[in-house]
């Protein structure tokens, strides 16, 4: 790896007045500051965090035979941190970090992926709704207060996709691959291709695993990867692509997904509108496929109520259906802040109310956070003219 050209003294000035200027905003919303260590325990990320950032992790083996990383990302280090004080979970908290966070990006494999990172985690806030609301209006004051301007907000809830799967049947274990995948458009349409039988012809072994007891059709397919000498795959065990594969047979051999079922998921996730109009677009969309999703719809008007009377004109955001984010954990509402002068997101956050189970917690702690990374963030100032 050819090390980076380390930032200059201007850069690391303007880097620190941005993480001191969002720290002060997190401080004034009553966050205590904490610092989650560099390197982490893998599993925890490895297992949560989703394919596409488990690939990107920097994964090694530690002194006494353990697999370690450099944390890719801080709100599971800074959820454990809330565990180890708070236990039993039953307490609420506002922790914020900032911090590097370490990411390989494929596109630049000769520079190491290491950015600045600043965020805020509301662990068991009494009301949901508005700690949500708070979450978008907070990151939106702290791009501000670094002299941001004119942000595209794009907005999702990842709860009304799963009642959509829920009203129209779904089966649990595949309303869950299609929940973990929804930020990921292009691969979501081939899975409902596949699922409908609408793919290409299927392969004859995939289908003939999958009609095998779960355990029997395990072995089968690990001794097919040791026959063809299949091995990990960066940070994808055997056990990882093993899953991946009972999958595919899973979809060779079983029922096909109802046409229409797989129409009324496409017709959900093509719903892109201004943020003001989202609710009648999923009313209507409701009605179309013969479904109610009133609960969850209605849950998503308070939030935009919410967000609209801290003062944040909706005017200035879209709705999508397909954004999810690209963190498996998400559960719900769902947000992210761009520019078109820089590619990657500045900021984003959301919902995750199942989380700190995963990570231990003896009862649910439902949570939002949100994160800001700080060199895209002057990349974007210094695109507008402003920044050092």
């Amino acid at each position: 790896m050819i090390a980076a050209p380390p930032h200059d003294a201007d850069t690391i000035a303007a880097l620190d007045a941005q993480t001191a200027a969002w720290l002060d905003v997190f401080k004034t919303y009553g966050a205590e500051r904490i610092e989650p260590a560099i390197v982490q325990p893998a599993d925890a990320f490895l297992d949560r965090m989703g394919e596409d950032l488990r690939r990107r992790t920097y994964v090694f083996s530690g002194p006494g035979g353990g697999e370690l990383c450099l944390r890719p990302d801080l709100t599971i280090p800074t959820c454990q941190a809330y565990l180890s004080r708070t236990p039993k979970a039953d307490r609420p908290a506002k922790l914020s970090y900032a911090g590097p966070v370490f990411r390989h990006n494929p596109t630049e494999p000769n520079k190491p992926g290491q950015t600045t990172q600043a965020g805020l985690e509301n662990i068991n806030a009494a009301n949901p709704a508005a700690a949500d609301a708070e979450a978008l209006v907070l990151t939106d004051n702290a791009l501000a207060r670094a002299g941001l301007k004119n942000v595209d907000v794009t907005l999702g809830d990842l709860s009304i996709f799963s009642n959509l799967l829920e009203a129209l049947g779904i089966a649990p274990q595949r309303a869950e691959r299609l929940r973990r995948h929804v930020w990921r458009p292009a691969y979501l349409n081939e899975l409902l291709n596949r699922l409908t039988g609408e793919a290409g012809a299927g392969n004859a072994f995939l289908a003939q695993v999958g009609t095998l007891p779960p355990e029997q059709a395990r072995a089968v397919v690990q001794d097919a990867l040791a026959l063809g000498g299949i091995k990990p795959i960066g940070t994808r065990t055997i056990d990882e692509i093993t899953d991946r594969f009972l999958e595919q047979a899973a979809d060779a051999s079983s029922a096909r997904l109802p046409r229409h079922v797989a129409d009324a998921i496409a017709a959900y996730l093509g719903v892109r509108v201004p943020a003001s109009g989202a609710v009648e677009a999923l009313r209507k969309l409701a009605r179309t496929a013969g479904v109610s999703l009133d609960t969850s719809i209605a849950a998503l008007e308070r939030r935009l109520g919410l967000i609209e009377r801290h003062g944040f004109s909706l005017a200035r955001a879209t709705f999508a259906a397909e954004f999810g984010r690209n963190m498996e954990y998400y559960t719900g509402f769902v947000f992210e802040f761009r520019v078109p002068a820089v590619p990657a997101s500045l900021a984003g956050g959301g919902r995750y109310d199942n989380l700190l189970t995963a990570l231990g917690a003896p009862k649910p702690a439902p949570a939002v956070g949100l994160a800001i990374f700080g060199e895209r963030v002057l990349a974007a100032r210094r695109a507008q003219g402003g920044g050092a």
